[in-house]
């Protein structure tokens, strides 16, 4: 088994984001994702990532602010080439639009929502300087106008091909908090994918096809899997890569 270095590969510094809602207002408070960011974090840890930032319990303002200017920040200052955005909390799927959900949203006010085509628009300004952009939800379904969804499984690229050279721009969702599931099968079994495996190098196709496999099995929900729209994707793809010791 050969050993794959993020030096070697186009993935470069990889920038991890956890945004973590749970104490809401008008929505009830959840447990889920603070178990789940916990779990993600110790399923990295033996993997390389150069900055990792944690946001709890932001406001639909706070929200705003962070995409558009605090992680752009971010990204310059440390030189960020693939970052990871992980969001944790209540989602709603209206519409054929996903909207994640602000710790001081107000029910049935859209307008209090965060959309997800506001985040697209946010990481938009910034994309040029990343090569490899994942997002990754348990919340809601992201909808049509955000990204193509994969009508079939996805085909697992190889570590030691150039597809991490090429620039991807991915998205991996599921509905899970939106459906009162807060033991999130997803989130466990992409975590298990992470820390079980002894591979130097994982491909996120093969963690999309063992998790969908696993919560289709669960809970019945198929997970998404897809490109997002208006993204410069070149069908690369998202590489985790284990430490060196």
């Amino acid at each position: 088994m050969f050993t794959v270095k993020a030096a070697d590969t186009g993935m470069g510094k990889v920038c991890v984001v956890f945004i973590e809602n749970s104490n809401y207002t008008s929505f009830p408070s959840i447990n889920g994702p603070e178990k789940d960011v916990a779990l993600m974090k110790s399923a990295l840890a033996s993997y390389e990532v150069e900055k990792v930032v944690h946001k709890k319990n932001l406001t639909k303002k706070q929200m705003q602010a962070f995409f558009a200017t605090e992680l752009k920040q971010i990204v310059v200052d440390n030189q960020i080439q693939s970052i990871l955005i992980w969001y944790a909390g209540h989602g709603k799927y209206i519409n054929n639009h996903g909207y994640w959900i602000p710790v001081d949203a107000v029910r049935d006010n859209e307008s209090t929502y965060f959309s997800t085509n506001t985040l697209k628009t946010a990481l938009k300004a910034y994309s040029k300087a990343i090569v490899h952009t994942l997002m990754v939800t348990d919340a809601c379904e992201s909808g049509p106008s955000f990204y193509q969804s994969m009508r079939d499984a996805p085909a697992i690229k190889d570590c030691g091909s150039n597809a991490a050279d090429l620039k991807s721009s991915q998205i991996f969702s599921s509905s899970g908090y939106e459906l009162a599931v807060e033991n999130s099968q997803f989130t466990q079994t992409f975590a298990k994918a992470l820390s079980g495996s002894n591979a130097s190098c994982i491909p996120i196709e093969k963690i999309v096809t063992e998790v969908t496999k696993h919560v289709i099995m669960k809970n019945k929900q198929r997970p998404k899997f897809g490109v997002i729209n208006d993204f410069d994707d070149q069908d690369g793809t998202f590489f985790f890569i284990k430490k060196t010791q």
